[in-house]
């Protein structure tokens, strides 16, 4: 591709580009060094950040389920509800059995939000409509952290708890006896409910874990089998005879999904209300934000990359890096910030289009470098180098195109991990391009 030549403007690119030629060049081979090769690292194109709210993020696809509330000093007030299926076991009931209890067991991630020291309620309700994608989404068919199905306000148990993910592996409620009761007669009686999964699904539609009104923090479960609900018996012989028949979650099977909204009310991302205008990062005290369920991402322009069209001299792009750092004093210690981020391509309404990979169209995520020592390098590093070979490929940079930030589909919808992006323009925090060219005789 020809480009045209404006020796002002290469002039100002060298003056203001940092050189680090022995580096790149062992990087570089030895088919690129002679004495006539120059290497610069030229950073000087300015990154904007904002912030973009998606109006709805899948979350039925995550491996986690979410419960209860918190209040965040940038987030907000966060509230989650978590939704779930469960499928009928196979049983064989005996006339003389007795009912004993029906207990809902699920099991923590080690995951928790907000303060854990104080106590925490888990309601669970029972879910009066189907709970299955709406059929506008069959092409995709998902829930989102914005989907509600109605549910019976009066709780068949709940259970207040100061909750300790991380020294506890279960989580038990005693469910209302006239629950159980119900499921052993329709095991026993075998009604038609009972039949098939479907019909089980159409007589129990499922189960909502909702959060007290003060709560202080939100948790993680799993959402695997380890979901489950249990009705126990016994049978008393010449000795008794415990039994117990488990109704589960099962991914392969069944929809569980997460609804988690926040109020920002008086806070600064009040200002982002749709997914089509993205909130400066000059309007949001020189920051950006992502963050999980919610939907935050952060929106990454170039200005002014079309002057590199404008370079004359013989030169190879080798190698692009976008360089982000989170802001000091946001996060505490390593586990606060995910090591996993990934770029996709937007337009001007912040649509989610195409997630940037490698060569061998394998996921790409930014490599994480975490400074424990003095946290002034900690940084996330993305190889942007395909984006910018296309941006430049047909001597036409569209202003409207940009990268956006998220976190890997599998993680999305059931996380509330967050980062904040340091948008101030002082070089050792701003948000840099660095583009390594080549030039040569």
């Amino acid at each position: 591709m020809k480009k045209k030549a404006i020796t002002i403007v290469v002039c100002w690119l060298f003056l203001l580009s940092c050189h680090d030629e022995e580096s790149l060049m062992v990087s570089l081979g030895d088919n690129y060094i002679n004495s006539q090769t120059n290497v610069a690292l030229i950073d000087t194109i300015q990154v904007l950040l904002s912030t973009v709210k998606i109006d709805s993020i899948p979350t039925s696809e995550s491996n986690y389920s979410l419960c209860g509330s918190y209040t965040d000093a940038d987030f907000g007030n966060i509230r989650a509800t978590a939704y779930a299926q469960i499928g009928m076991p196979t049983a064989n009931i005996a006339d003389d059995e007795v009912f004993d209890s029906i207990v809902i067991r699920m099991n923590y991630t080690g995951v928790a939000y907000g303060d854990t020291l104080l106590p925490q309620t888990v309601k669970v309700h029972r879910v009066l409509e189907n709970i299955e994608p709406d059929d506008d989404y069959d092409a995709e068919p998902y829930l989102y952290n914005t989907t509600t199905f109605k549910y019976d306000e009066i709780p068949l148990g709940s259970k207040t708890i100061v909750p300790k993910p991380n020294f506890h592996d279960t989580l038990a409620i005693r469910l209302n006896d006239e629950l159980g009761l119900e499921f052993l007669a329709y095991l026993r009686d075998d009604e038609d409910e009972l039949q098939s999964t479907s019909d089980f699904l159409d007589y129990f539609q499922g189960v909502a874990l909702v959060p007290g009104d003060e709560n202080n923090s939100i948790l993680s479960f799993k959402a695997d089998s380890s979901f489950r609900i249990s009705v126990y018996t016994h049978i008393v012989k010449e000795t008794k005879i415990n039994k117990s028949y488990t109704f589960a979650y099962e991914s392969s099977l069944y929809n569980h999904f997460n609804n988690v909204s926040n109020d920002v009310s008086g806070k600064e991302l009040e200002q982002a209300i749709t997914q089509t205008s993205e909130i400066s990062s000059s309007l949001l005290n020189k920051r950006s934000f992502l963050q999980g369920s919610l939907g935050y991402t952060t929106r990454i322009d170039f200005q002014g990359i079309s002057k590199i069209l404008e370079v004359d001299y013989n030169s190879i792009l080798y190698k692009a890096e976008l360089v982000l750092k989170p802001l000091s004093g946001t996060y505490k210690n390593k586990e606060d910030l995910p090591e996993q981020l990934i770029l996709y391509t937007t337009d001007k309404k912040n649509n989610v289009i195409d997630e940037l990979t490698d060569d061998d169209g394998y996921s790409n995520p930014a490599t994480f470098y975490y400074d424990e020592f003095y946290g002034e390098y900690t940084q996330y590093i993305f190889d942007i180098t395909d984006f910018i070979y296309t941006e430049l490929s047909d001597g036409y940079v569209d202003p409207e195109d940009g990268l956006l930030i998220m976190l890997p589909n599998s993680d999305y919808g059931g996380t509330l991990d967050n980062i904040v992006f340091d948008a101030r323009s002082l070089s050792n925090y701003r948000p840099t391009l660095n583009l390594y060219y080549v030039f040569y005789e």
